[in-house]
């Protein structure tokens, strides 16, 4: 990792930083033109950091960098497909959590699923068919999808409600169109009066909680539905410091990891690079925004979602269960304390799940 390669982004980050532009365009330069995308794989992380970098100091090359991995781009709904089904990260996660799920909502009469971020509801139409197929499902249930873009929450909508005729249970779906903390109080209200019980999920979401936001506010608002649980997702990894230097090694050891990961899967290069470049619009968000109120990946670590939720009142509880059924590569490493699972690669932890509910810890 410590190359002459990795020497030179380091010297134009702190180029950066001493307000030394033209030394770190420089820095830039050189990197970039060491870099063999297409036939060396680690390449391909140097090349998305110099280009958060390059963007930061307001370099033109920033536009032929993105010309040059246009060639590797997927359209974005290719992106998420290759996320969700061939990135074991996502996929056991979603088994998991969804596990957890239908363990909360099990065995009533009706019950609300409170689902922030919800996107176009691809997990949650697996939701719905693993509680037909348990012989979990609610005869009534309400579906509140929370999401800031109207369009993917018609989509969810119509897919969620179709999904739900197939399987023959009442389906009640109820839109917001914005972002959590954007929530007035006579929303909050209308949430508590659902029908119990209440389930939250929210995956990959919290995180994008803006700038001067209080997140542990939104854990009490939470505990104050008086749900059953509380199921989150989150990458675990700090990159809501305030520090540029602290927040590059943060990431630039996350996704060493993913993209190690990514590289042992065998997939065809396309898709591999397309996985890349997905996380690599994440690092341009991390590094590359000099005005720190407008980033929106702020990740944080797994323990400080813990020590949120249990301030507000959940403690963490449930093992996690048919991780024999799920599709996963035997490089995925799994790690599991009682309502947490931690899904990585060889001694790191990418991703965490956090399953609470409501009470003290013993």
């Amino acid at each position: 990792m410590r190359s002459e390669k990795f020497s030179l982004l380091t010297r134009a980050l702190e180029e950066l930083q001493e307000g030394q532009l033209s030394s770190a365009r420089r820095s830039l330069g050189a990197l970039t033109r060491r870099l063999d995308v297409e036939g060396v794989a680690e390449d391909m992380q140097y090349f998305l950091f110099a280009t958060a970098l390059a963007r930061r100091a307001g370099v033109g090359d920033v536009q032929q960098m993105n010309l040059y991995l246009r060639r590797f781009e997927l359209p974005q709904i290719s992106l998420f497909n290759l996320l969700g089904e061939r990135l074991p990260l996502v996929s056991v996660a979603r088994d998991i959590a969804n596990g957890w799920i239908c363990e909360l909502l099990a065995g009533h009469e009706e019950a609300t699923l409170f689902d922030v971020g919800l996107g176009t509801g691809r997990q949650e139409v697996a939701l719905l068919r693993k509680l037909k197929a348990t012989g979990a499902a609610p005869r009534r249930l309400t579906v509140v999808g929370l999401d800031p873009d109207g369009d993917s929450l018609e989509q969810a909508e119509t897919v969620l409600t179709a999904t739900a005729r197939e399987l023959g249970f009442e389906l009640r779906f109820r839109r917001i169109a914005k972002v959590v903390e954007a929530l007035g109080e006579n929303e909050w209200n209308a949430l508590r009066d659902c029908p119990g019980p209440r389930v939250v999920h929210a995956a990959f979401a919290l995180h994008h909680i803006a700038a001067g936001v209080d997140r542990q506010e939104l854990f009490h608002r939470l505990r104050a539905l008086e749900p059953a649980g509380v199921v989150l997702c989150e990458p675990n990894s700090d990159h809501a410091t305030e520090s540029l230097s602290q927040r590059f090694h943060n990431v630039w050891r996350h996704l060493f990891f993913v993209f190690s990961l990514v590289d042992e899967l065998g997939l065809p290069r396309q898709e591999r690079n397309g996985i890349k470049l997905f996380f690599g619009r994440e690092v341009e968000d991390i590094l590359g925004v000099v005005d720190d109120s407008q980033r929106y990946e702020r990740h944080e670590r797994m323990e400080t979602w813990l020590g949120r939720l249990r301030a507000a009142g959940f403690f963490p509880e449930g093992r996690a269960r048919g991780l024999e059924g799920t599709t996963r590569h035997p490089a995925l490493a799994i790690r599991e304390a009682p309502g947490v699972v931690g899904l990585g690669y060889r001694e790191e932890t990418i991703v965490s799940l956090i399953r609470a509910v409501p009470g003290t810890a013993a």
